[in-house]
């Protein structure tokens, strides 16, 4: 056994004994701190020792509830805790989006900081309860935690529309050497991994041979190394191209409480200084992000012909606005969070084309639940109405002088089934966001980090434009290429990059090649025991 392995093994050894003189309240109480910071792992921070530390502390005290009179419900309650801790802390910023009309909304602030966590907190409490009832075998509580854990997630991810936000293969920063296994088995496949690894420690103190309590921590450490290697190998040998296509991204810094529909007029004129600045003639497309214009645009002949005459002929435009449908008797219909494609002609603005979030923000955008939360004062966040309908899904845009294009809006990015289908043939990502709602949080960088899986996954370059947030270019690898200082309102001019051959999660998705990750770490673990059998 290594130096650094026996240093672990004493540790854990006094964090158990730790754990198991402490009352049960105060045991729940020291695993939600260990969660919250545990949140340390993921962007902006990335200090990922603090999520493998929580998670082997986790595995212990989920043994250490095989004593106690209920073991199941036990351990749910330590899972639940130390996720209510990490979801609170990784997720906290929520809550500054019901400061933005603050007379309205502050007095509701307790929701996203309770019933957010403590709702995603039941994924592993069921998975802490699952891993008690199996009692796996001491030299298989690794390979159990790491899958039922994985398993939760996996279902996070997916029920009631899902929010795979923060997931453990989040903590490597995109871009990395360890992110790119994303490109073979997808952000979610790299969960699976992740919590493996990050849990191997634990088994140090299991009972048996040395063999069967250091391999875990062996196989975990080659597992780094050879994803490290793999990586950097790929990274060492990407060759990005350019394209002929040139876009400017125009981001402007100001508060969500500032965009309001009375202000439309000198929001409009400061986007349009901006974005007149020298050098519009050789942008292929102008970007503004999601929301930039809080007025539905295509309803407002005015803001359009200033847009117009403003703007050199034949610019063509990407603008956030709300769009309303109208139905009989001119009463709306539907109303869309939309991103509006436009061409400023010589006596007329012509509409390209139009696409509708189709993902939207739960109590933000839209409100399944209007009929219990209405008598409580909230129908949704949203400054238009009753809300947005969802669009139609998924689409490609095609405009000439750039290469066709998957736009994502706002957290629609987060989703890597939804952008596999917007980018099935697509040459980039568009993704336009309003992080405003959220100031000078963990919020936007994790947005960031995430989308920077997405374009791992499918092998193409992205690009953002986020009002107040991070707008920039990711490369098809994941790396940053340039990014905005968040306080500034400024352009960015980018030329696009070229996409690279698909990866192996864009061309079969995330099933079988999770299947083939599990698989290889179970046959793993039957391999000391073949060896045993052999001598």
């Amino acid at each position: 056994m290594t130096a650094r392995m026996k240093a672990a093994q004493a540790g854990l050894r006094r964090a158990r004994a730790w754990l198991r003189n402490l009352g049960p309240r105060s045991v729940l109480i020291v695993l939600a701190l260990l969660g919250a910071i545990s949140a340390l792992a993921h962007a902006p921070y990335h200090v990922s020792i603090a999520l493998a530390v929580g998670l082997s502390v986790l595995l212990l005290a989920l043994d250490d509830a095989r004593s106690k009179p209920n073991p199941v419900l036990a351990a749910f309650f330590r899972a639940w805790a130390f996720g209510f801790g990490h979801f609170l802390a990784g997720t906290f910023w929520v809550a500054n989006a019901f400061l933005v009309s603050a007379q309205d909304h502050a007095w509701l602030i307790w929701a996203p900081l309770s019933l957010l966590p403590g709702g995603l907190a039941l994924f592993w409490g069921a998975a802490g309860m699952a891993y008690t009832a199996l009692r796996p075998r001491a030299d298989a509580r690794v390979l159990a935690f790491a899958g039922l854990f994985f398993t939760v997630e996996a279902l996070r991810s997916h029920i009631l529309s899902g929010f795979p936000w923060n997931l453990a293969g989040h903590v490597f920063e995109a871009g990395g050497a360890i992110s790119q296994t994303a490109s073979l088995v997808g952000a979610l496949g790299l969960t699976a991994v992740t919590l493996y690894v990050f849990s191997a420690p634990a088994a140090l103190l299991g009972r048996g041979p040395l063999l069967n309590r250091a391999y875990p921590a062996g196989l975990s450490a080659l597992l780094v190394v050879g994803l490290w290697t793999w990586g950097s190998l790929r990274l060492a040998n990407a060759d990005l191209e350019e394209t002929d296509a040139r876009v400017r991204v125009v981001q402007l810094n100001r508060a969500q409480s500032e965009l309001r529909p009375e202000a439309k007029d000198e929001i409009l004129e400061e986007y349009l200084l901006l974005t007149a600045q020298p050098g519009i003639e050789e942008a292929d497309l102008v970007i503004w992000p999601e929301g930039s214009i809080p007025a539905y645009l295509l309803n407002e002949p005015e803001l359009l012909e200033r847009i117009r005459t403003s703007l050199p002929v034949g610019t063509r435009l990407a603008a956030g606005a709300p769009h309303v449908e109208w139905g009989p008797e001119d009463r709306p219909r539907a109303y869309f969070n939309s991103l509006h494609f436009l061409k400023v002609q010589t006596e007329s603005l012509l509409v390209e084309g139009r696409y509708d979030k189709a993902r939207l923000v739960p109590f933000g955008e839209a409100n399944t639940l209007a009929a219990l939360t209405r008598p409580l004062g909230l129908e949704t966040l949203s400054q238009y109405g009753i809300g947005f309908d969802p669009g139609s899904g998924a689409e490609m845009i095609h405009l000439e002088r750039v290469p066709p294009f998957a736009p994502l809006i706002c957290y629609e990015v987060i989703y890597p089934e939804y952008a596999s289908e917007a980018s099935s043939e697509s040459q980039w990502i568009l993704n336009a966001s309003n992080d405003s709602w959220f100031g000078h949080s963990a919020g936007p960088a994790q947005l960031l980090n995430q989308a920077g899986f997405r374009s791992i996954e499918q092998g193409l370059p992205l690009v953002r434009a986020a009002t107040a947030g991070m707008s920039g270019l990711i490369d098809p690898y994941g790396r940053v290429v340039h990014i905005a200082n968040v306080e500034e309102s400024q352009v960015l001019d980018l030329v696009l990059l070229a996409s690279v051959d698909k990866p192996l999660y864009a061309r079969i998705g995330h099933v079988p090649a999770l299947i083939i990750c599990l698989i290889f770490i179970g046959l793993a673990h039957l391999l000391p025991r073949a060896a045993r059998g052999l001598a």
